[in-house]
């Protein structure tokens, strides 16, 4: 996929990078960050270097332990809060409340043939393009699922080799919803193409209300799908037919979970998201989101599953995210950073911890070659978090 020319290049195999908030003190203060002053002398003890990385995860992810307050100051969010306050507030609340969906309803957006020109898969579905998803999920009426050029008004990249860029953004969400011969798998598998904006609300000075641009192709996205879509030949004017091949974000529901739903990522679903809160600057920053999910292979399927008791377990293995900026001007930088690793989360509110008046949430991730295993406890607001288990040893939050 195409890349951002010139600015930050995070990569991560397993975890992600995001972009969002600004503040008087910067995006993340005065530390943590290249390009500023230079730094003291640094130690090179295992556990001291691994002590340093893990302050700067509690900078950068706080939801990776449960501080993350959607509600808070954009300058108390890192990389990874935003990426998977994202993930879960965007594509994947899509996908799951499209499952509640009685489609006996919907008759009119059947296709006998989903993918009408492929020889591997002669499934059945229903599709639903832009303002037609706000009839299946009428909860939806303040997204927008058909992005124009009016949509990104007063929206600005900052230079002419950003990819995807603004025109990229210009498409028409498509949702698929699959039939199968095998009944017990009819309907469990959705996908999701082209672009659509949510509402997002930051505290900064005042409540503001933005859009959450996120676009699913062929660039931001290793799962592809080839799909028949309508185009205005610019020739004749007439709307023709074109085979197009395209990214998709996809997930399966695994009806052989023995405890509540299980659902699966297919490997390669990714998106791109434009983030415009960063008060530092006049653009905005796109950041990139994927998802390198292989079935059937405990060390790299990545899931989400709501447990019969209520309890949800999220689990991100070998994600990869590359492309986000966070320009800082009070101590001048780029703000690049970089994480490998795996993420695993299970609570009962695990997208909203913070939020809540109580509750407790697990944790075990495996970041840059350091395990983090524990627990945060919500008192009230108040978030304390225990570490159990470190490697290399002796890690103090």
């Amino acid at each position: 996929m195409n890349f951002l020319k010139g600015t930050l290049a995070v990569a991560l195999t397993g975890l992600l990078t995001a972009c969002g908030g600004g503040g008087s003190d910067g995006y993340y203060g005065d530390t943590g960050a290249t390009g500023g002053a230079t730094p003291p002398p640094q130690s090179n003890t295992s556990t001291e270097l691994a002590a340093k990385q893990l302050e700067i995860l509690k900078r950068e992810g706080q939801f990776l332990f449960g501080n993350y307050d959607s509600n808070d100051l954009d300058t108390a969010k890192g990389y990874i809060d935003h990426s998977l306050d994202t993930f879960a507030h965007g594509p994947l609340q899509l996908t799951l409340d499209i499952r509640n969906v009685d489609l006996t309803n919907f008759s009119a957006y059947y296709r006998d043939k989903c993918f009408e020109k492929s020889t591997s898969d002669y499934r059945a579905c229903y599709s639903f393009t832009g303002d037609q998803i706000k009839t299946l999920l009428p909860a939806y009426s303040d997204w927008d699922f058909e992005i124009t050029k009016e949509d990104l008004k007063n929206i600005r990249l900052e230079d002419d080799s950003i990819t995807p860029n603004l025109e990229a953004y210009q498409a028409t969400t498509r949702i698929f919803i699959f039939e199968n011969e095998n009944k017990d798998k009819n309907l469990h598998h959705v996908t999701i193409t082209g672009a659509f904006a949510y509402p997002f609300k930051q505290k900064w000075v005042e409540q503001i209300d933005q859009k959450r641009f996120v676009l699913i192709n062929e660039s931001t996205s290793d799962y592809k799908i080839t799909v028949t879509t309508q185009i205005i030949d610019p020739e004749t004017n007439q709307s023709v037919e074109k085979e197009v091949t395209t990214g998709a974000f996809s997930t399966y529901k695994d009806l052989t979970s023995l405890d509540g739903e299980l659902f699966m990522f297919e490997n390669g679903s990714g998106f791109n998201v434009l983030i415009n809160d960063n008060t530092n600057v006049s653009f905005a920053e796109p950041i990139s989101f994927i998802i390198n999910s292989k079935s059937g292979d405990l060390s790299s399927s990545s899931s989400y599953r709501i447990n019969s008791s209520g309890e949800k377990e999220l689990k991100l293995v070998n994600i990869t995210t590359i492309d986000g900026t966070r320009v800082e001007n009070e101590t001048p930088n780029r703000n690049t950073q970089s994480f490998t690793g795996n993420i695993s989360l299970t609570g009962q509110n695990i997208f909203t911890f913070k939020n809540e008046t109580s509750g407790t949430l697990s944790f075990e991730h495996l970041i840059n070659g350091i395990k983090l295993k524990g627990t945060s406890t919500n008192n009230n607001g108040t978030i304390t978090t225990t570490l159990t288990e470190t490697e290399p040893t002796g890690l103090k939050f």
